[in-house]
């Protein structure tokens, strides 16, 4: 009996060591029960708040994994809306690119702003078109265009020149106008009636005009176009440089610097002051303060033209070109006596000058036979009696076949080449002795005679 209770005493004991075992797990790890039912109730909560859509919770659970840095790789809804909000304003942004950029998609857009011409490569233009003035600049545009292919054409062929800011051929004495160019196959006819003019100004006079945007024009002539719009007060004016609307005061302002009215033309006497000064502001433009023979000097009331050489050179002739500003001269232009074409250099140099201010004689047609003969000229005045020898001489200068002669006793006499040898002809003055070579022909070369 001691050891059935024994026995039963042992089994007790491990029944006790085994509640205590039991009773230990169960403090430290909950049970599956309370586990399933916390999974259970996570599961209701959100079963309610997105509509009981298992499938979806479960990509959501698969999806919402943590990174090394704690934050989620999926972004939240409201992370993903601003995002589509983004985008939706990206797209918005571009599509109002592509409609700015097309002139056929709306009606406030621009219109095109590149022109191409033959001196220049294509370039981009500020926008600065009323787009509701599309077709009178497609008027401007054409114009322009063919006003440019005349100019390249025939710029080195004739002389083609500014014209109180006009495009003008001064060689066949035609205005560019629309109704030229269409006479020259440059233009449709259509354009005859549209009143565009097509100018030739400097660039750098545009450039501070308000309205005005030119990109790449440097100071040079440059081909312009311009058409008046007058129910808009305004002009348009076009380039291959730019261009711009601006208005009636602007326009008439630009073109008065081109204006090359500035009063009748007139000759200056020697015995005259003004005549005196204007050699003196000569002398001090060169630096050199000698002695002149002066052939002529024609002004107007902005601008003088003076030829002339250096008393120890006869054949050294000088041309300058002065310009009278608050009652004194300076010399604005010279060395016209190099130039084949000097009514387009000068015009290029100074557009409001007025070309018919210059001589017709042109000293550079004559640059190789001034003074060539002058030797045989003198001895055969010499074996003719008209002088014992040079000290006789005051002044001597010729070109071509004539030469003029002024003894230091003042007889003056005129020398024509007549084929076979040199004639003398006895003058009465300078103003005799012009009469007379004039009569000779057209072309003559009037520079060699002393304006005295």
């Amino acid at each position: 009996m001691r050891k059935s209770i024994l026995k039963n005493y042992r089994i007790i004991a491990l029944a006790f060591s085994a509640l205590i075992f039991f009773a230990s797990c169960t403090v430290n790890n909950p049970s599956a029960s309370e586990e399933h039912s916390a999974s259970s109730n996570e599961n209701l909560q959100t079963s309610e708040e997105f509509g009981n859509n298992e499938t979806d919770n479960t990509a959501e659970d698969e999806n919402n994994v943590t990174s090394n840095d704690n934050e989620p790789k999926n972004q939240s809804s409201e992370d993903k809306t601003d995002d589509n909000n983004n985008n939706e304003h990206k797209n918005e942004t571009n599509s109002g690119k592509e409609e700015y950029i097309n002139p056929d998609k709306t009606e406030s857009t621009q219109i095109p702003q590149k022109h191409t011409s033959a001196s220049s490569d294509s370039v981009e233009v500020v926008n600065n078109r009323d787009p509701k003035l599309k077709s009178q600049w497609t008027i401007a545009d054409d114009v322009l265009n063919a006003g440019e292919r005349y100019y390249n054409n025939y710029y080195s062929t004739d002389k083609v020149i500014t014209q109180n800011g006009l495009m003008y051929n001064l060689t066949r004495n035609r205005l560019v106008d629309t109704s030229y160019l269409v006479e020259t196959g440059y233009l449709s006819s259509k354009y005859i009636g549209s009143g565009c003019q097509i100018l030739l100004l400097s660039g750098n006079d545009l450039k501070n005009i308000n309205g005005i945007k030119l990109s790449g024009a440097d100071s040079g002539l440059t081909v312009f176009s311009a058409l008046k719009v007058p129910e808009k007060g305004k002009y348009l004016i076009s380039s291959s440089f730019g261009g711009g609307e601006i208005s009636y005061t602007d326009y008439e302002s630009l073109m008065s610097k081109y204006s090359q009215n500035h009063g009748g033309t007139s000759r200056l006497y020697p015995d005259s002051y003004e005549y005196n000064r204007i050699i003196s502001f000569i002398n001090m433009h060169e630096g050199k303060y000698e002695q002149y023979f002066v052939r002529n000097i024609r002004l107007n009331n902005k601008y003088c033209v003076a030829t002339l050489s250096p008393a120890s050179d006869t054949g050294n002739i000088r041309q300058y070109i002065l310009k009278k500003s608050n009652g004194i001269w300076e010399v604005v232009c010279s060395g016209l006596e190099k130039e084949p074409r000097v009514e387009v250099s000068v015009n290029k140099q100074i557009p409001d000058f007025d070309l018919s201010l210059l001589p017709q004689w042109k000293i550079y047609n004559f640059k190789d036979s001034i003074n060539t003969y002058k030797n045989d000229v003198l001895i055969l005045m010499s074996q003719k009696g008209l002088i014992t020898g040079s000290n006789d001489i005051e002044y001597i200068c010729g070109a071509s076949n004539y030469y003029y002669i002024v003894l230091k006793n003042q007889v003056k006499y005129l020398a024509r080449y007549n084929s076979t040898t040199w004639e003398y002809i006895q003058v009465a003055s300078n103003y005799d002795a012009e009469e007379k070579l004039s009569g000779y022909g057209n072309n003559m070369p009037m520079f060699i005679i002393w304006d005295k």
